[in-house]
């Protein structure tokens, strides 16, 4: 029996201890949008409006704050958020601000700057090239001529004129890019010259000898007419001495 009135009054306590749970925690009325209800009989002594905001007990949100409610989340939501987003939109804008470059810029256009058509024997001149774009990455060139015994040309570009003819100089990129022109290679003019005076000379030359020859030939042949007419005469008188002595 004893042991009967113990369990009976063990449960009658716990049953008391429900019911002023109930009675703290839940009473009419429902709950708004906002998490509270209307108390109109003010059964929780905090006025005829509260909150059970997760189940707690009723209370009042002084100044709009909940005081069950921990601000870290809130604060931290409220921190971290704008902060990913300037993050984020700070990372993106640096990313369009620094756009990629190719490793590798390709040479689309080479164009020799001198525009040379002639040149004499023995003249020597230097090529310069424009290379488009001008930050292409590989800017090696190879110069070449189509005739080198008329023009020659070295790695840097220089020609140098070897005799008379017309010869094409080239240059081209690793890419297969080329520029050409065309050049035409004349005899010097002081070596023209020169023969010209050569061989006026030369003729001259031979024209005197000409004379020269001519006049030791007439000269030749009076001194033989008049050899012949003194033989002619000396032999006549002689002839008619030799008559009259007779």
């Amino acid at each position: 029996m004893k042991k009967r009135e113990k369990i009976i009054s063990i449960i009658l306590a716990v049953l008391s201890i429900i019911s002023i749970e109930v009675n703290t925690y839940a009473h009419s009325g429902r709950t708004d949008a906002n998490g509270g209800h209307k108390d109109n009989k003010n059964k929780s002594g905090l006025g005829s409006y509260h909150y059970h905001c997760g189940g707690n007990p009723a209370h009042l949100h002084t100044n709009g704050i909940c005081p069950y409610s921990s601000n870290e989340p809130n604060s931290k939501e409220t921190s971290s958020t704008p902060d990913s987003k300037d993050t984020s939109s700070s990372s993106s804008a640096n990313t369009k601000e620094t756009p990629t470059t190719p490793t590798t810029i390709e040479i689309t256009k080479l164009e020799i700057q001198e525009n040379i058509e002639n040149l004499e024997v023995g003249e020597t001149k230097v090529l310069t090239v424009t290379i488009i774009p001008s930050n292409a990455t590989n800017k090696n060139l190879t110069w070449s001529s189509s005739d080198e015994n008329i023009v020659t040309v070295t790695e840097t570009g220089e020609i140098t004129a070897k005799k008379a003819g017309i010869a094409d100089i080239t240059v081209a990129s690793t890419n297969g890019k080329t520029s050409t022109i065309k050049i035409n290679v004349k005899e010097t003019k002081k070596e023209v010259t020169s023969s010209i005076i050569k061989t006026s000379v030369t003729s001259k030359t031979n024209s005197v000898n000409e004379n020269i020859t001519k006049n030791e030939e007439d000269t030749s042949l009076l001194g033989g007419t008049l050899i012949l007419a003194l033989l002619g005469v000396g032999g006549y008188f002689g002839y008619k001495k030799h008559k009259n002595t007779k």
